[in-house]
């Protein structure tokens, strides 16, 4: 399970003493921990992919956020932490591969104008599952739905 690989590199990492590594494992623990106490229910391989991507789309804003206003040190310290989040994220799909899924999904739900973008943006989340950047696929759908 991933929550095993997460605390796995968590100890590997202290071991190593890499303080920026065990720092950014433990916000994703504490991440999923709140999430959990807040739902009252036990999470699944699902629900913790979706924490951690949105925790890494935290992270890109955070980026883009210090570049506008010229903090390159802060930059620098988020993007390593973003490293780190991202190799528990699944491979992420090329263009090309989401739109390919885009061209199916539309087809098969056989949508013809924008006003069908959340029927097919629901079904694209859900076959992706954080395998993909929501932003990328917004704009491909758009591109197809016209």
């Amino acid at each position: 399970m991933i929550i095993d690989k997460i605390q796995g590199e968590l100890k590997a990492a202290m071991k190593q003493a890499e303080k920026e590594k065990v720092l950014a494992i433990r916000n994703i623990l504490a991440k999923i921990k709140k999430n959990q106490v807040d739902s009252k229910k036990e999470l699944n391989e699902d629900d913790i992919i979706a924490i951690i991507s949105k925790y890494a789309k935290q992270l890109k804003d955070s980026i883009k956020q210090f570049k506008a206003g010229n903090r390159l040190d802060l930059v620098e310290k988020e993007e390593q932490e973003l490293k780190i989040v991202e190799q528990f994220l699944p491979k992420q799909l090329s263009e090309n591969e989401i739109d390919q899924i885009v061209q199916d999904v539309i087809k098969n739900l056989n949508a013809k104008s924008m006003a069908d973008m959340g029927m097919v943006m629901k079904e694209i989340m859900n076959i992706t599952k954080g395998a993909a950047d929501g932003t990328i696929i917004s704009a491909s759908v758009r591109n197809y739905l016209k």
